[in-house]
């Protein structure tokens, strides 16, 4: 094994700079890879002394609540190639949003919806992201990872992914299993805006010729104007999924509550209600715990208001999810990666 490779390997390594949340916990051993013979000798670092792996791209959707016993690799492998008009094979480590803007940039559409969400490229599968009614998964037509198992270098097709809200074949499997290398998305030439969410939609005229470069600035509008930059206020964005709730719980919670933010799925036999909105209502907006809180301008997101541990963020989400079960019968699933 090199030690040249290995020469930036860090021990005991604070975590405050390496998740949005900027809380103060460690790591026994974390090392940033650029290359793949890099990322392969610290598998083997990891293998041969027997550490828990794991993963981190920007850090943006993971909770620390204790120290972490392993290693963490920080994936930086970056690189955006242009494989055919509307075809792109980029780098794990590429920054999401930077990709969002150099798609519009280069003619390329589809992406603008998911404008600002924070992340690497190599999180966006993982997690499916998605925004204002587009997720990732339309987008992608296969994933390079390696298989930390069986020391190999795998591609999964779309389907093979098992995409699903917020989840993946890769966030399912045992954590540190698969490390996402490159992502090939299947963009589009053809300028036509996605507006099925409303909020984007009531952004525009109805008869108005919308085009995607305005989506984008509309999407970064609303997401600056509800979401805390976490340069300044830690956080992970959204701490909870949108729970999927039956057609008669949503009838039975409807006649209690006006306007209840909801789309409906599956031909109308469940719903998947807006979590912000329970939250709302449940008067968590604005509260605080110590120096843990929730956001002043959206009850789904959970702040760091400086010094809080990882213990007491995830002592809150539990007091905000133990209340909605209580207040409406529904349990919250949180979003973030609770380590």
């Amino acid at each position: 094994m090199s030690e040249a490779r290995l020469s930036n390997l860090i021990e005991n390594a604070p975590l405050e700079a390496y998740t949005t949340f900027g809380v103060k916990q460690y790591s026994h051993f974390l090392i940033e890879v650029t290359d793949l013979p890099a990322l392969y000798e610290a598998v083997e670092f990891a293998r041969d002394n027997h550490l828990e792996l794991m993963v981190l791209g920007s850090g943006s959707n993971v909770l620390f609540v204790r120290d972490f016993p392993g290693l963490i690799i920080i994936v930086k492998l970056t690189g955006i190639v242009q494989e055919s008009p509307t075809r792109l094979r980029i780098g794990a480590g590429e920054d999401w949003h930077a990709l969002v803007k150099w798609t519009l940039a280069n003619n390329l559409f589809g992406l603008e919806n998911l404008a600002l969400i924070p992340g690497t490229v190599g999180a966006a599968p993982i997690q499916n992201i998605g925004a204002y009614g587009v997720e990732i998964e339309r987008f992608v037509k296969r994933v390079h990872v390696f298989d930390t198992h069986l020391a190999k270098n795998l591609e999964f097709e779309r389907e093979a992914c098992d995409f699903a809200y917020r989840d993946s074949l890769f966030k399912r499997a045992p954590r540190g299993r698969y490390i996402v290398l490159e992502v090939e998305l299947d963009l589009s030439d053809s300028d036509a805006p996605v507006l099925t969410y409303p909020a984007l939609a009531e952004r525009f005229d109805a008869d108005e010729k919308v085009t995607a470069e305005q989506v984008y600035h509309a999407v970064c509008e609303i997401r600056r104007s509800k979401l805390p930059d976490p340069k300044v206020v830690g956080n992970a964005g959204s701490f909870f999924k949108n729970p999927v709730i039956s057609a008669e719980k949503f009838r039975k919670i409807s006649e209690k509550h006006d306007g209840v933010p909801a789309f409906p799925l599956e031909n109308g036999d469940f719903y998947k209600v807006s979590a912000a909105w329970l939250l709302d209502t449940a008067g968590w907006k604005g509260r605080k715990k110590g120096l843990a809180g929730v956001f002043d301008h959206h009850a789904l997101v959970l702040v760091n208001h400086g010094g809080a541990t990882g213990e007491e963020i995830f002592l809150l989400a539990q007091e905000m999810s133990s209340s909605v079960l209580h207040k409406f019968g529904i349990a919250l699933q949180p979003e973030v990666l609770i380590v």
